[in-house]
């Protein structure tokens, strides 16, 4: 059985995870703090699979690697003294829609 957690979980304890893993969010787009995400290390997939069957399956697809969503954080932590979680999140949103890191100023 494939675990689900948080994206908010992935983003408030982004650097516990290994970078080389994959991050996979419902294929909508409609995504908060609180959405299901799936991780998965893309060199696991079988060599005939571009996407982990788990994600097919459930309607997820690829967002980021875990190492963009740990320097996704970081950026933000080292623009704001006190970084929220609605922080963490816009600053993902946005790299995801702009492939750039987000300005707080």
């Amino acid at each position: 059985m494939e675990k689900l957690i948080e994206l908010r979980s992935v983003l408030l304890n982004a650097m516990d995870f290994n970078w080389d893993d994959s991050l996979f969010l419902p294929s909508n787009e409609e995504w908060f703090l609180s959405s299901k995400c799936y991780l998965y290390n893309l060199d696991d997939l079988e060599d005939d699979e571009e996407v982990p069957k788990f994600a097919l399956d459930n309607d997820f697809k690829y967002v980021l690697s875990i190492a963009d969503v740990q320097d996704i954080v970081d950026n933000a932590h080292q623009q704001l003294i006190e970084c929220s979680e609605l922080d963490l999140f816009n600053a993902f949103y946005y790299y995801y829609k702009n492939d750039a890191f987000i300005s707080f100023n």
